[in-house]
């Protein structure tokens, strides 16, 4: 009975707060790509401690902004640790650590073909100015102002318009020249 009703009360807190934080992560990640990982980590997090200790409604929000601001210096710390691993380390049997890896991925079978809009929000998280793809996600997806995107990013109204123009220009003229 006690987890049906944890899973109630969890339930309408996710709904409740799932934009609120899901736009807090895009503005403070690093990179747009790391969002889904750090977003599913605050709520997984979360419901541990509601299964745990009896949380109280006030300021629940924010208590999943510190859980937030956890998950992301942890998830940073850790892919600055990974970062620093060479594959071609060995270990102790002289062995490289690449050569420890299955190579049980059949690269023909993960290429999926996808639709028109994933190749765009894929050439625009691959850009190397990363608010370009929190512009565009806070823009058409979160449906966000450019005012209110320049004030969670700190940046200019001008820098905010100018990215999202000059970006849909870019993509305009790679469609046309596909098309031909």
């Amino acid at each position: 009975m006690t987890s049906q009703r944890n899973l109630k009360k969890f339930n309408e807190i996710y709904d409740s707060t799932y934009s609120d934080i899901l736009k807090y992560i895009v503005i403070k990640c690093h990179n747009i790509n790391d969002v889904n990982d750090i977003l599913q980590e605050t709520y997984l997090e979360f419901w541990k401690l509601l299964n745990k200790k009896d949380i109280e409604d006030k300021n629940i929000k924010s208590y999943l902004i510190g859980i937030a601001i956890n998950k992301i210096k942890k998830y940073y710390s850790f892919i600055y640790k990974l970062n620093e691993i060479s594959i071609f380390s060995k270990n102790d049997k002289d062995i490289e650590l690449k050569e420890t890896f299955e190579s049980s991925i059949n690269i023909e079978d993960s290429i999926i073909k996808k639709e028109e809009f994933l190749e765009v929000w894929k050439y625009i998280k691959s850009k190397k100015n990363q608010n370009i793809p929190k512009i565009f996600y806070l823009y058409y997806k979160l449906d966000l102002t450019i005012r209110e995107i320049s004030e969670h990013l700190g940046k200019s109204e001008s820098y905010i318009k100018n990215s999202l123009y000059r970006t849909l220009k870019e993509l305009h003229k790679d469609s046309e020249r596909e098309s031909r």
